[in-house]
């Protein structure tokens, strides 16, 4: 136990309800409030994360990892000056994830066949990926970090009692080893091009309206790609609400926060549901869209008067 905290339960023999599972979250973020000022209290609350949290949602069973979490807790215990930041990063995690977890319980009322796909593509997105794992980078350079000590230590050079100068002596040999590779890359792409001069631009950049893209959704209904069709038709319906002064676009706001915002009294609400739903299910459950999915995303453009 933390500070008297109420200790977050261990993982279930049995897959947790989504009511359930938002309160293990509540659960983790009040035991995580203690990071801020105790990150001492890090390891006790490492050793209470279960490797995941299974959930049920309808009949499918989800294991949502704690990888991200372990990683953070390990983190703030190797460094306690950064459990502040660090606290703040996990929390706003657990935040993200209890949203989400409310949205899917909303939208799992009658069509639980597709909600694996929408768990996978929540994890997936921008606000999960500030913490997480090892990962190949962090691999590498750990072993990176035991080849210089064994290959040091044949030389009769200890650095395992200095280890600023085992980590300057890593830092210059991958700095050298990577200026090298560029070196490599950038005389290939010479000698390929027959010139001497090499130009590095940076790539333009340039928004649609959305006339322009519902023409490039119509251009890819036409080629058979209705998937991509359907992204393309919904952004289309995003700019012109926008246009029509119902909105400012924000890149950082996702499609169920622009649903949000429309009133449940206003005639743009049902049609923008429709249109967001066959969205999620082209793009984020996966699931094979066809010519009868994308006509009816078109039926709701020509209702919200974006067609």
């Amino acid at each position: 136990m933390v500070l008297g905290q109420q200790k977050p339960a261990a993982v279930a023999a049995e897959a947790l309800t989504l009511p359930a599972y938002t309160q293990e979250i509540d659960r983790w973020t009040q035991a995580l409030e203690t990071l801020k000022d105790h990150p001492e209290n890090a390891a006790a609350l490492r050793e209470q994360l279960p490797p995941s949290w299974p959930v049920a949602v309808g009949a499918e069973r989800i294991e949502v990892s704690t990888d991200w979490l372990q990683s953070g807790l390990d983190a703030v215990e190797k460094d306690p000056r950064t459990s502040a930041e660090a606290a703040r990063r996990l929390l706003g995690h657990l935040q993200a994830m209890r949203r989400e977890a409310q949205d899917l319980a909303v939208g799992t009322q009658g069509i639980d066949a597709t909600a694996r796909g929408k768990l996978n593509a929540i994890l997936a997105r921008r606000e999960f990926r500030g913490v997480h794992g090892p990962t190949w980078f962090d691999r590498m350079v750990e072993r990176l970090r035991a080849w210089l000590a064994k290959w040091t230590s044949r030389l009769g050079i200890k650095l395992a009692g200095h280890p600023a100068i085992a980590t300057a002596v890593f830092w210059i040999l991958l700095i050298c080893g990577i200026g090298g590779l560029l070196a490599w890359m950038v005389r290939q792409l010479l000698e390929r091009s027959g010139t001497q001069s090499f130009q590095l631009r940076a790539p333009e950049t340039h928004i649609l309206d959305s006339r322009q893209q519902m023409a490039q959704a119509r251009e890819a209904a036409a080629r058979g790609e209705y998937r991509d069709a359907i992204r393309l038709a919904y952004w289309a319906a995003i700019e012109r609400l926008e246009e029509l002064g119902l909105w400012s676009l924000d890149p950082t706001r996702t499609h169920r926060e622009y649903l949000r915002l429309v009133r449940s009294d206003q005639p743009q609400r049902e049609p923008l549901a429709v249109l967001t739903r066959q969205f999620e299910l082209a793009w984020y459950a996966a699931q094979p869209s066809s010519e009868d999915d994308f006509q009816t995303v078109m039926t709701q453009l020509e209702k919200l008067g974006c067609a």
